[in-house]
């Protein structure tokens, strides 16, 4: 092989080191945004949900009664910890004033966490 040829091949595989490591950050900083903005979507989800969830949850301690369409919010569209703590009050027979202040106290808890989870999962992204 000449000396030429292994100069060209050389000078080839250098020439395209910078547009391959652009490639790849550019594709690194485009898969962080995406991350970050879908957690901020999600953040701002649930934070709606929740609000309008514990309205519902208490109007609904006021008359005894628990519309489907909140049940099925908690137990589908909430993280796991959520919809444990509300079936737990809901399979519970005895539904004292009391019982149901420190239900509602523990569900707002549970919902606070995931907030501070997903705010604590964006903080990683940005740092």
């Amino acid at each position: 092989m000449s000396d030429t040829l292994i100069g060209v091949i050389i000078g080839g595989v250098i020439g395209s080191i910078a547009p391959f490591s652009t490639l790849v950050l550019g594709h690194y900083r485009w898969k962080r945004e995406a991350k970050l903005e879908y957690l901020k979507a999600e953040r701002i989800r649930l934070e709606g949900l929740f609000e309008k969830t514990l309205a519902k949850l208490a109007e609904g301690m006021k008359k005894g009664s628990y519309s489907s369409d909140m049940t099925s919010d908690i137990v589908v569209l909430m993280p796991k910890e959520v919809s444990e703590k509300y079936w737990e009050f809901i399979t519970d027979k005895d539904k004292t004033e009391l019982k149901q202040k420190h239900a509602y106290m523990d569900l707002a808890v549970e919902m606070k966490k995931a907030l501070a989870s997903l705010d604590s999962d964006i903080r990683k992204v940005v740092s």
